[in-house]
Parts: structure tokens; C-alpha cells; sequence
């Protein structure tokens, strides 16, 4: 038996490819098994790790959902099977080399041939491309559900063009795939799962892409594409500035105005919470509405990042545990917490949780691994809000940071401050490296007693 790839194998010459599923180790107890094969039905290698790799990616966004879904029903490898054996019925063999020709032409583009052009040693097909893209991304730390969006966006370039070589692409796939994914419906791996993109393309009255995601799968292809250029394998970007911004005809208010935020934060958000035995519902809102904290940042706390220092309580917002991440190095910081809170009694919760032997914060949280401890907060903030009628386009729970920021700037507070309270980088040499932090007397009084 021999190996190409890790998820590739071939038992004997003459006979078929096996794609094979290394199943990880936090989901092996679950699955009850530590890999599973399926025969691919495919005997040319070329073809088979084209099929390989849409089967792998296809398997790690089973296994994020399981992750993200442990309160869900039981799934079985069988039946992880005969999902992966549907992908692979609709990936096989017209999308292999043919993409979709009918009105949208996303074939190779024919190029002039030039006899003095030498065949670069360093081509590689798309689908290698995408391999070791997805590699360097891992290897750099990547969070998983980032991962998962960059494996979707290439997945779709290589069922639009096939795994072609990559120093074939030429301006005219850039303006293809454009048109393309202007016309491929939303959702579509989860309405349309057994349909391929020249399918897709004619339905009629389908719910289209909207611009944000026609747009992220743009930016997740060209930073492809950009990081193959560093790489030596091509030298231009053929997908950049091929989709023209759209002009916004309306202005969407993300903060929250003074009357919403008296009815969030008011008698409803104690019935909600604290009435329901639910604390980390009233605290992670409570402390995110004065602080302007990401929500992560305030549900991965431990309760030893609530502090007295100089006289001035504050928490700790950092990533220095393996299961705590900060979106940036600015991130890392302290804030003072504000005297309402002191007043509502937070620090008697902390002592009622630190009795309890817990080292979470808020222990009722757990964490989700593509998307950290913030999941179940957010999903039930998003009920609160349509309950009192508030939720609408742009309001959520990171409609606290914006207000904190709207609040403090209308009130004219020095701006490094703020972005220093918020975990912002200043944006200049001169203030990050020999600014320094500010004092926090200087955050409170400046900054956090003004929320």
C-alpha cells in the first residue's frame, strides 16, 4: 500500500484511490474510531487527489460542525460516509476538467502562444496551491473557523476552473469567477448540497450572494493568490480589483442609542438572566457595556484576571493561557471596571464563583473551537434584542464597543485614550512603542467613568 498525501491511498497498482479521514483525537471517542477510508472509484492520481482534497475539506467542515453542535444528535462515520459519497458523485468527472461553459465561461481563457516563454520549474496545479496555502495558514495559528472559510473559497475556485496550473489563470478567469459568484446562490452547500455549479447557476429565483460575501470570497482568493506570488509560483494577481464596490445608498448605526441601552440594560436583562439563575447572561453584558470589551474577551475571563491594583479594580483581558485569544497584541490589556458595576455588587459574584473552586469566570460557558467561549451569549443576546424589539441591520452584541467609542468621542475624550481602553493599536511608532501604557487612574477617570 502506498501514500501520496495523508488523506490519499493507493493499495495496489491498478486499482482505485482511497481517500482516507484521520479522525481528530477530541472527536475519536465520539465517533468511536480513529480513521475511515472510501474508495474514490478512480484510478488516475491526478484526478484522485483532486477528489482527496474536496473530501478532506469537506470532512473537517463536518467535523468544526460536530465540534460546534456537541448538544446535537449522534452522527455515525457510515453517515459521514454517505455525505462525503454525495460530494463525491457531484464532483465526479465533469468538474474535474470542465467547468460550467453555459453563459458564464470560466474554461481557460485561450492565450496567444509565445515560443520564447519557458514552462516555469516552479508551476504547481491550483489544487497544490491550496494545499500549502491552507498548511501555512495552520502553521501560523489560524483559528479553526478561519480555516474552514479559507477551505470553502478555494474549494469553489478549483470547482469553477478545475485544478488547473496556476500560471495558466489570466485577467479573463478573474472577470469569470466574478460573474460567477454573482450568480451562485447563498448557502448553497446547505440548500443545494447535491447540485453542481452549472446547476446552480440557472436556477431561477434562487436568493442570491449577497456583496459582503461575493466580496469575502474575493479577499479569502486573493490573499490565495498574493501569498503564491511571495511563494515565487506566479507574479500578478489576476482577481484583484475585478469586482467594483457597490456605492452605499444607506448608513447603517451600529451603537446603540440612549433609549435602547436603558431598555438592554434594564429590568428585562435581570429577568432574562439573573431571575433564570443565568449570571453570565447579566455579567458579560453588563461588563461589555462598560468597558466597550469584544464580547471573547470578556467570556474567556478567569477569575483571576479580576483585580485590585493601586487602589483601582480592573480586569485583566489577555491571552496568556492555551485557551484564551486576544484578536490583537493591542488587545492585551487592562481595564478599569466602572464604579455602576462595583455598585451592582459584581465583585460579590466574583467571590461566590472563586469559592466554588471554579477557574472560569463564568463557568456555565463553554468553549466552541472555532468561535471561543462568546457562542451561546451572542445566540441569546440575538433573542433578547428581537424580544424588545430592537434587533435590525447592524445592531448586535458588538454594538457595545461601538457605543462605548460613539459615547467617548461625542464627549470629546482624547483619542489614544480610547483606543488604548478598547485595544486598539495607536496606529504609529511614535505612540505604540514609546507612548507606552497609560496609568489607570488615567483610563478610569479619562475614559471609563465617562461610559
Amino acid at each position: 500500500m502506498s501514500t501520496t498525501y495523508s488523506y490519499l491511498v493507493h493499495r495496489q497498482t491498478g486499482s482505485s484511490y482511497f481517500f482516507r479521514s484521520i479522525i481528530p483525537k477530541d472527536l475519536q471517542s465520539k465517533l468511536g474510531k480513529r480513521e475511515f477510508q472510501l474508495s474514490l472509484r478512480c484510478g488516475i492520481r491526478k484526478q484522485a487527489k483532486f477528489l482527496s482534497f474536496q473530501l478532506f475539506n469537506q470532512t473537517q467542515l463536518i467535523y468544526a460542525s460536530i465540534r460546534d453542535n456537541s448538544t446535537s444528535k449522534h452522527i455515525s462515520t457510515e453517515e459521514i460516509k454517505e455525505s462525503l459519497k454525495l460530494e463525491l458523485d457531484k464532483s465526479k468527472p465533469k468538474n474535474l476538467s470542465s467547468p460550467p461553459k453555459e453563459k458564464i465561461d470560466t474554461a481557460e481563457p485561450k492565450a496567444k502562444p509565445n515560443p520564447t516563454k519557458q514552462k516555469s520549474l516552479d508551476c504547481i496545479s491550483l489544487l497544490e496551491l491550496s494545499n500549502k496555502f491552507i498548511k501555512s495558514r495552520q502553521d501560523r495559528g489560524y483559528s479553526q473557523k478561519t480555516i474552514v472559510d479559507y477551505i470553502n473559497s478555494n474549494n469553489l475556485l478549483l470547482e469553477a476552473f478545475g485544478d488547473i496550473p496556476i500560471d495558466s489563470l489570466t485577467h479573463q478567469h478573474g472577470r469569470n469567477y466574478v460573474e460567477l459568484l454573482k450568480r451562485l446562490p447563498s448557502n448553497r452547500k446547505k440548500k443545494y448540497p447535491n447540485q453542481s455549479i452549472k446547476q446552480l447557476i440557472e436556477l431561477k429565483d434562487a436568493q442570491l450572494m449577497s456583496q459582503r460575501t461575493i466580496s469575502k470570497h474575493l479577499e479569502r482568493v486573493s490573499a490565495l493568490i498574493n501569498w503564491a506570488i511571495k511563494q515565487g509560483y506566479i507574479s500578478q494577481n489576476v482577481f484583484r480589483g475585478k469586482l467594483e464596490p457597490i456605492r452605499k445608498v444607506e448608513t447603517v448605526e451600529k451603537h446603540f442609542t440612549d433609549q435602547e441601552l436603558n431598555l438592554i440594560l434594564g429590568d428585562a436583562l435581570k429577568s432574562d438572566s439573573l431571575a433564570l439563575n443565568k449570571p453570565e447572561r447579566y455579567w458579560v453584558t453588563m461588563l461589555s457595556a462598560y468597558s466597550g470589551a469584544r464580547l471573547n474577551e470578556v467570556c474567556q475571563l478567569n477569575v483571576s484576571d479580576i483585580q485590585k491594583t493601586d487602589g483601582i479594580w480592573l480586569m485583566n483581558l489577555s491571552s496568556d493561557s492555551d485557551d484564551k485569544s486576544i484578536k490583537t497584541e493591542a488587545g492585551n490589556r487592562s481595564v478599569p471596571i466602572h464604579s455602576k458595576l462595583l455598585e451592582l455588587e459584581f465583585l460579590n459574584y466574583v467571590t461566590q464563583i472563586k469559592t466554588s473552586n471554579q477557574q472560569k469566570l463564568f463557568p456555565n460557558l463553554k468553549k466552541m473551537k472555532s468561535t471561543g467561549y462568546g457562542t451561546m451569549i451572542s445566540r441569546r443576546f440575538a433573542r433578547y434584542l428581537i424580544k424588545l424589539g430592537i434587533k435590525k441591520k447592524g445592531k448586535n452584541f458588538h454594538s457595545f464597543r461601538h457605543t462605548v467609542v460613539n459615547k467617548l468621542t461625542t464627549k470629546k475624550v482624547y483619542e489614544p485614550f480610547i483606543k488604548e481602553l478598547i485595544g486598539h493599536s495607536h496606529g504609529s511608532i511614535t505612540m505604540d512603542v514609546y507612548g507606552g501604557k497609560k496609568p489607570l487612574d488615567v483610563l478610569l477617570n479619562e475614559c471609563v467613568i465617562r461610559i
